[in-house]
C-alpha cells in the first residue's frame, strides 16, 4: 500500500511540474505576441523597427547593455497594449527571471543564467523574436550570427516576414 501511495505521489508531482512548465511557456508566448504588436506600432510610427538608427540589430531585450532598444520597444508597448499602459506593469520578462522568482532559466541548450527574450532586427522591415521554452524544447533557433550576443539556442519564435504574409 505504501508503494502505491508513493507512486501516486511522485506521479502527481511530475504532472504538476509539467503543468507549471507549460503554463510558463504559455506566458512566454503571450509576452512575445505583446512585444510583436508593439514592434509593429513602432514601425508604423517611425518607418522602421527599433532601434530606429540602425538597419540591423540583435540582442536580449532585458540585458542592461540594450536599455536604449528596450526603451524604444517599451514606449510602443505601453502605447499599443492596454495592460501595459499602467507604468507599474513591468516590461515582459521570462517568468523564471521575474523579480518574484528566485529561479533562473537554464536549459541543456544554453547554460548561461541570463537568458531572456531575444529580439533580432534582420532589416528595417523584418524582425524575429525568440524564447526558450521549458516543456517543448527543440533548440530550432540559434543566435550564432548575432555579433553582439552569445550563441544561444531558442525553442520558439515569431518571424515578421512569415506572419505578415499569412
Amino acid at each position: 500500500m505504501a508503494i502505491v501511495f508513493i507512486a501516486v505521489l511522485l506521479g502527481g508531482i511530475f504532472l504538476l511540474d509539467r503543468s507549471n512548465r507549460q503554463a510558463r511557456d504559455t506566458i512566454r508566448k503571450h509576452h512575445l505576441q505583446d512585444i510583436e504588436d508593439a514592434l509593429y506600432l513602432a514601425r508604423n510610427l517611425n518607418g522602421t523597427f527599433p532601434p530606429y538608427d540602425q538597419p540591423h540589430w540583435c540582442g536580449r531585450l532585458n540585458a542592461p547593455a540594450n536599455a536604449e532598444v528596450k526603451q524604444q520597444v517599451e514606449q510602443a508597448l505601453r502605447q499599443k497594449i492596454e495592460k501595459y499602459s499602467n507604468p507599474e506593469k513591468p516590461f515582459p520578462t521570462d517568468p523564471l527571471r521575474s523579480e518574484n522568482s528566485t529561479q533562473i532559466l537554464t536549459t541543456r541548450y544554453s547554460p548561461q543564467p541570463n537568458n531572456d527574450y531575444f529580439y533580432w532586427k534582420r532589416s528595417p522591415a523584418v524582425f524575429e523574436l525568440y524564447s526558450i521554452l521549458e516543456a517543448d524544447r527543440n533548440g530550432n533557433r540559434t543566435t550564432e550570427n548575432c555579433p553582439t550576443d552569445p550563441n544561444l539556442q531558442y525553442d520558439y519564435g515569431l518571424n515578421s516576414a512569415l506572419r505578415e504574409n499569412v
